[in-house]
């Protein structure tokens, strides 16, 4: 912040009188962030009858012009109408010239405080799996995405009659025809994109999921939790939607110590196949959020869900809750079809 001063006693044109002085420095002004003006502030008196300008410089940008108002020895004030910034700090000096010449300067420091960032979900991470590559079939082993994104690794928690196809602009294709279950699930590097567990900062991750189609009694389970137990039996969080009787019904699901199913009622119900799956899991300090969504959220991410917390007691970074991992899906127990075609990681942050 600029110094102030007073300046007095400068002779400028061989005036014999007293010397000029300049009044006491103001207290320095300080303003929130947002403001661009200074409303008038008192700047005092000189010792004697003086004609007052004023300049502006700026600890950057195109400094602003300042308006004096008053007359004789004073009081005089100054203002600013208009061309402040966030996080500049200005010094305006008045000089005062008396009859005989002399002159006396006062000085106001003025800043204005930078702007606080807002903290809010942000988007580490979009895996678009509609930019595969389209290749064969898979029905064990590694789902092979190309394109840069990440590849999957397909098992079967039961049976066979699965499968998955990378297929381009559509994303991993499901197909299932009988009662087995398989699960494709891959772990996501999450020191590379700056997210740290043992940190108390929320994450979530959304999984899209095209077209989703289910027979009989069949059903897509989302989860994110821990690297043992990608099939769904373990410790995680994410979403489920199910055929009942004809019903496709849409729950939050937690795998985690808390109640299975979160909310008292399916978040969404529907009398036949919807156009898109959006689940979350995710994960507070301290334990699991999850939801699940009929349509696309809009780009606030995790903001567009009813979200539902597992109510598990956690302890944060090595909590049952709290170990985010692989990235899985569960699909089977009846005829499945759609297609997965992107995957989100968000976190908060300020921006």
């Amino acid at each position: 912040m600029t110094s102030l001063y007073s300046m007095a006693g400068t002779s400028g044109g061989g005036g014999s009188g007293p010397d000029l002085t300049a009044p006491i420095p103001p207290v320095p002004v300080s303003l929130a962030s947002g403001t661009t003006a200074l409303g008038s502030t008192s700047i005092g008196s000189w010792s004697a009858s003086v004609t007052v300008t004023a300049t502006v410089t700026a600890s950057s940008g195109s400094p602003p012009t300042a308006t004096v108002t008053g007359s004789g020895a004073g009081p005089y004030s100054v203002s600013i109408a208009s061309g402040l910034a966030d996080g500049v700090t200005y010094a305006v000096t008045l000089t005062g010239t008396g009859a005989d010449g002399q002159v006396a300067r006062v000085g106001l420091s003025v800043a204005v405080r930078p702007a606080l960032g807002t903290v809010g979900w942000a988007k580490a991470v979009t895996y678009d799996f509609t930019g595969c590559t389209t290749s064969s079939r898979v029905t064990s082993g590694t789902v092979t995405s190309g394109g840069g994104l990440p590849n999957w690794t397909l098992a079967s928690d039961s049976g066979t009659g699965f499968g998955v196809t990378p297929t381009a602009g559509t994303g991993l294709v499901l197909d299932n025809t009988g009662i087995s279950r398989g699960f494709v699930h891959f772990t996501p590097d999450y020191a590379g994109l700056g997210l740290d567990f043992l940190a108390p900062t929320p994450m979530a991750v959304v999984l899209h999921v095209a077209a989703p189609t289910l027979g009989a009694s069949a059903f897509m389970t989302f989860q994110v939790g821990t690297a043992a137990n990608p099939n769904g039996s373990g410790s995680g969080a994410g979403g489920r939607l199910i055929n009942t009787a004809g019903t496709r019904n849409g729950n939050a699901r937690s795998n985690s110590l808390g109640t299975s199913e979160l909310s008292s009622s399916p978040i969404f119900s529907s009398a036949s196949d919807i156009a898109n799956l959006s689940m979350l899991g995710g994960f507070y300090p301290g334990e699991g959020v999850n939801s699940v969504l009929n349509g696309t959220p809009p780009s606030t991410g995790p903001t567009g869900f009813t979200l539902w917390r597992d109510g598990a007691a956690r302890t944060i970074g090595t909590g049952a809750g709290y170990s985010p991992g692989f990235v899985s899906l569960l699909f089977g127990a009846g005829t499945v079809g759609g297609a997965i075609a992107a995957v989100e990681i968000w976190t908060r942050r300020v921006s």
